[in-house]
């Protein structure tokens, strides 16, 4: 049984913003998916404002090196869309292994990003994309990186005035990437560990690397200091060992110790290996 509440469908993001503006405890509702599961758990919303048949805030779109997506489209159109699967491979891969079938349909990228759970799988792929957010409310709109975006787990900078209205991803080409997640079965779960990664190469030289976990640590990462290690240099045994252990190690400056790491940070070891060694 939900709690009690009222609700207004948004045509425009001129009527979400201005009723974000105007009304007293809003909350938007994307795909709902994350905000009903609470609801129904006892949290109270008392007015809502549906945005997910804004057609501004839906969609794929080539911007020159950048990829517009808005906040409204779900996870399902996100893991299909040729564009994605072209130059932001790591991303169509974790929107594909969200949930259920019936979830994907339903659920959002902007809905994920502002939930900012730390197992949200859409974040590492996005992080490894620099992806840039649009906020809007009814005294503007402002950009933010996603980095900077997410300040803890399940808290971000939007205000309650304001809205996530669009992501802007760089087009990577020529990049070797994608997206593995450790669950404890393959669907309707929460991811226990994810890495995205795009790594460029030449002659078996790193030219770019870009790297991302997420669900061990409050919010997803990228490795700064593994990254920088392998840029520029060939790929060598040692090397590959020497930015792994990097990346551990900032796992544990970040989080600490947890009981957890016994299995995850052995897994994330393997499998930055297995990436990094070109597999």
């Amino acid at each position: 049984m939900l709690p009690r509440f009222s609700s207004l469908k948004a045509k425009t993001k001129k009527e979400a913003v201005t009723a974000l503006a105007e009304g007293e405890e809003v909350t938007l509702v994307a795909g709902g998916t994350d905000l009903l599961v609470r609801m129904k758990r006892g949290e109270s919303h008392h007015h809502l404002i549906d945005i997910t048949s804004i057609e501004e805030l839906q969609g794929v779109v080539a911007e020159g090196s950048r990829i517009r997506i808005g906040a409204a489209t779900t996870h399902s159109r996100v893991s299909t869309d040729p564009l994605i699967r072209e130059s932001a491979r790591s991303l169509g891969e974790a929107a594909s292994g969200i949930g259920s079938p019936q979830i994907r349909n339903m659920g959002t990228i902007g809905g994920n990003l502002a939930n900012a759970s730390p197992c949200a799988e859409s974040i590492a792929p996005l992080l490894v994309h620099d992806a840039l957010l649009t906020i809007e409310s009814a005294e503007g709109e402002r950009v933010e990186a996603l980095a900077q975006f997410i300040t803890a787990p399940y808290r971000t900078t939007l205000t309650g005035r304001e809205m996530l209205s669009l992501i802007r991803i760089e087009r990577l080409e020529g990049y070797r990437e994608g997206y593995r997640r450790v669950a404890k079965r393959a669907a309707w779960a929460v991811s226990r560990l994810g890495i995205a990664w795009a790594i460029k190469e030449a002659e078996d030289r790193f030219l770019d690397v870009r790297l991302a976990v997420g669900s061990c640590t409050p919010r997803p990462f990228r490795p700064r200091s593994a990254e920088a290690l392998l840029n520029g240099r060939r790929r060598e045994k040692w090397l590959v060992e020497e930015a792994v252990k990097l990346c551990l190690e900032e796992i544990r400056q970040i989080s600490g110790e947890r009981p957890s790491f016994i299995y995850k940070l052995p897994v994330i070891r393997d499998l930055l290996r297995t990436i990094l060694g070109g597999g």
